[in-house]
């Protein structure tokens, strides 16, 4: 059962998502992240929508590994949850490295966001340097 599971993951993260979850990868993911995720409105459109915010838990379990992201949206707070190999998730970006950051779980940051929610900028910085990469 265990080399099935394992077999599945290596297919479904076939596109670098492994690395994401993988705690040995550098370029794993840490609760406190500013991630970005787009994903696909349905399977037989191209239409996507992208959703940024502070990755504030993460759950890994192989196959079935997920992640929450919250942001702050017009002063309601907004949390989605992911499944790391659906295959409605078209990406997974990094924006910003969290930092100072003690706990696995930042469920705190929902009585308190404070600093954690200051992203209108990094969105902003993010498009302009793809424009950038696409005009080079």
């Amino acid at each position: 059962m265990q080399l099935i599971s394992k077999e599945e993951v290596k297919r479904m993260g076939a596109d670098g998502r492994s690395k994401l979850f993988n705690k040995s990868s550098p370029e794993c993911l840490r609760p406190g992240d500013v991630v970005l995720v787009e994903t696909l409105n349905s399977m037989s459109t191209d239409k996507t929508s992208s959703f940024v915010g502070v990755l504030i838990a993460m759950d890994r379990r192989g196959l079935h590994s997920n992640f929450t992201v919250r942001n702050v949206v017009l002063k309601v707070g907004v949390e989605m949850k992911y499944m790391l190999y659906s295959p409605l998730i078209k990406s997974v970006r990094v924006m910003k490295r969290g930092e100072g950051f003690r706990r696995a779980k930042l469920f705190y940051l929902r009585d308190n966001p404070g600093r954690a929610f200051r992203l209108e900028g990094l969105v902003k910085l993010d498009k302009a340097a793809q424009a950038k990469k696409a005009a080079a």
